[in-house]
């Protein structure tokens, strides 16, 4: 180990990125290795819900600091749920690098069939574990890649009875939860390809360094991204005041799952290279996974958009439409952030109009997000609307299914 390595290992500020459990051929050579959720305060994957819990363990993969990672240049299987995977939007991962790996709580519905295929057309390879071989999982077993079989709670019987049934070329069979060398050459003389389990190697805690954002700009660069035409070099401009987010998205694009022909040196290459959709993705993400609670982050998103869209309806210039976004953004700093919008004014250097909406609550702006957030408590305390709000109840509407689609892949 590296002197650079054992310092990072030692380190009292280490956090828990996730567990890595390898995967081994039939010469007891690392084929893959399984990722799997871990957190510092012992909250399970399941407690955390399948759709945060994987979500924080790709940006922890792709974003933390750590040296324990760059031994991992082989394939990785992440477990996936339904929901994650019905959302048609993954992380900016290498196809050939992952095999989705669909956990038992999955419903195999014909919608989540055609997800599957979709994926599988991208070049993602599919992994069943804890599944049922019967007639509704046919679908997914003819799509599989890979069959996890748990030699625990499974006969040498059972396996053979199962591989002469459903065995196909290209199908690879994977004996899990192998604690002995006797279970390794029985499962291996039935034919199983690839191992997992004690008996190999343990699942090893992968700590490192979380990238944190900085709070002080997120709402400049959430409004600058999501604009009718963001301005890259606006953006480069604002990023480069936070160099925490910078570190993280850099890491992301020169991840070894992302790494393309050379990596990213520049803040404007690596905007260009992640794309607007991803970049947009990455930021949301940053603010939904560190700072706040997914139903806040769809209130105060679904806020901008509305007073941005009020701004549209009253004629205004794109300028003002912007403005009036992102002054319903920081409105919504409390909600998102912890910090009283008043204080996050203090720390940005903002038009002067949107600090009097939010800080003097006077002007047309405060008068739109007056609009906006009494039909946000109208709906939570289910109150008729003024005649104030009327014109409006259809965008807010519209704005709010557009939002959670939009974070349906970080949320």
């Amino acid at each position: 180990m590296s002197r650079h390595n054992q310092n990072i290992s030692c380190s009292k500020d280490l956090q828990s990125l996730f567990a890595a459990q390898p995967i081994f051929n039939c010469n007891k050579q690392r084929y893959a290795v399984e990722l799997l959720y871990r957190s510092d305060t012992g909250v399970t994957a399941l407690q955390l819900g399948d759709v945060k819990a994987t979500t924080e363990l790709l940006y922890n993969l792709c974003s933390g600091i750590t040296e324990q990672i760059e031994q991992y240049r082989a394939p990785v299987f992440i477990n996936v749920c339904a929901q994650f995977l019905l959302s048609r939007s993954f992380l900016p991962l290498d196809p050939s690098q992952v095999v989705i790996e669909l956990i038992e709580r999955i419903e195999p519905t014909a919608e989540f069939i055609a997800a599957v295929v979709s994926f599988k057309q991208q070049g993602f390879r599919f992994a069943l574990d804890d599944f049922e071989f019967s007639d509704a999982w046919q679908p997914l077993l003819e799509l599989a890649d890979i069959i996890k079989i748990d030699v625990l709670n499974s006969s040498l019987a059972e396996v053979e009875r199962y591989k002469a049934q459903y065995s196909r070329p290209g199908l690879v069979w994977l004996a899990e939860k192998v604690e002995t060398e006797q279970q390794f050459i029985a499962f291996k003389a039935l034919g199983c390809e690839l191992f997992q389990g004690y008996f190999l190697a343990k699942p090893l805690l992968i700590a490192g360094k979380k990238i944190e954002p900085s709070v002080l700009r997120l709402a400049e660069i959430i409004g600058c991204l999501f604009a009718d035409e963001p301005d890259i070099n606006q953006l480069v401009l604002l990023l480069q005041d936070e160099p925490a987010i910078v570190m993280g998205m850099l890491k992301i694009v020169n991840s070894p799952l992302y790494r393309k022909t050379r990596e990213v040196s520049s803040v404007k290459e690596m905007i260009t290279r992640l794309g607007l959709e991803l970049a947009r993705k990455w930021v949301l993400m940053y603010a939904v996974l560190n700072n706040t609670a997914p139903t806040a982050a769809i209130t105060v998103l679904t806020r901008a958009y509305t007073a941005q869209r009020i701004a549209k309806l009253w004629q205004l210039s794109n300028e003002q439409c912007h403005q009036y976004f992102l002054a319903a953004l920081i409105s919504g700093s409390d909600m998102l952030f912890g910090i009283e919008s008043d204080r996050f004014l203090q720390h940005l250097n903002i038009n002067p109009d949107i600090k009097q909406a939010i800080s003097c609550n006077s002007g047309r702006m405060a008068e739109a997000l007056a609009i906006v957030c009494n039909i946000e408590r109208g709906y939570a305390l289910k109150l008729a609307a003024s005649a104030a709000e009327l014109p409006y109840i259809s965008s807010y509407n519209q704005e709010l299914a557009d939002v959670q689609k939009r974070l349906a892949p970080v949320l």
